[in-house]
């Protein structure tokens, strides 16, 4: 008996699962990612490349194809500032001793700005998926399932909150908002898709140069990933990348590693 070709589609369609390491706002590292990211998010990308082709784009390139859509839906596109080297990964920077690009700060950075206490990782190894301390472990946690979060985790509720900043030394302000930062995205099980310490603050750097609110735009890129995480999957399975080691990673709190490898973050959490 010959099948009718629609079927064919529907079945074909419902075995292809979207995951959260495909989250628009999981990736976006500038605001004019994050631009793109709200445009999809309203269905209004007609006439724009893919994602990952726009990601590979200049600047002035991206402001050029934003500057449409970004106009009919009433986004604010500042012009494209002075130029901001892109945060690129290097071996002697995965290992967290070459100097920062203009001045951004590092890991070093955030290593030296966590107490002396939470950041004492002299007596620890990494094995396998987990941190072995003297006295704790911790083990390698990855993205997690909405049946498994708390009540209301993904509610409008569940605010970022990112504080301001008020003056005063920039590497404490940069540290204490990325643990928060940290904090919410694995509320809501999105553990495994956090940005590096590096690309945050290249970030705030980029919303800075272009006369933004870097604690707005957090709250609006929290509010999307929330909506998406609630209708989307995600994939659970996680595990420690061959070549990272113990100098790829900094204790963030008592609670939590974070290691930068090859511009992915790995987040452990103690047990």
């Amino acid at each position: 008996m010959k099948i009718p070709g629609y079927i064919f589609v529907v079945v074909f369609c419902t075995v292809h699962p979207v995951y959260a390491d495909q989250f628009c706002f999981a990736l976006a590292e500038t605001y004019y990612e994050q631009v793109y990211c709200q445009l999809q998010a309203k269905a209004q990308t007609k006439g724009l490349p893919s994602f990952n082709q726009f990601k590979k784009n200049n600047e002035a390139v991206q402001a050029s194809l934003l500057k449409r859509p970004a106009e009919r839906n009433g986004i604010k596109l500042p012009a494209v500032a002075r130029k901001v080297d892109a945060p690129t990964v290097t071996t002697a920077q995965t290992k967290m001793v070459n100097k920062p690009v203009v001045n951004l700060p590092t890991a070093v950075a955030l290593a030296h700005t966590v107490s002396a206490e939470a950041n004492s990782s002299t007596e620890c190894e990494l094995v396998a998926n987990q941190i072995r301390c003297a006295n704790q472990s911790f083990k390698l946690t990855g993205n997690k399932a909405n049946h498994r979060l708390v009540n209301g985790a993904l509610s409008n509720d569940n605010k970022m909150n990112l504080s301001k900043y008020q003056g005063g030394g920039m590497e404490p302000y940069l540290a204490q908002t990325y643990g928060q930062y940290i904090d919410k995205m694995c509320d809501i099980g999105l553990c495994g898709v956090t940005m590096t310490y590096r690309k945050f603050a290249y970030l705030y750097q980029d919303l800075q140069n272009k006369g933004l609110d870097f604690s707005q735009r957090f709250e609006i890129m929290f509010g999307f990933l929330k909506k998406d995480k609630a209708n989307m999957g995600v994939s659970e399975s996680t595990s420690t990348p061959r070549g990272m080691s113990m100098q790829d990673c900094t204790r963030l709190t008592a609670l939590r590693y974070i290691c930068d490898y090859q511009g992915r973050n790995y987040i452990f959490e103690v047990q």
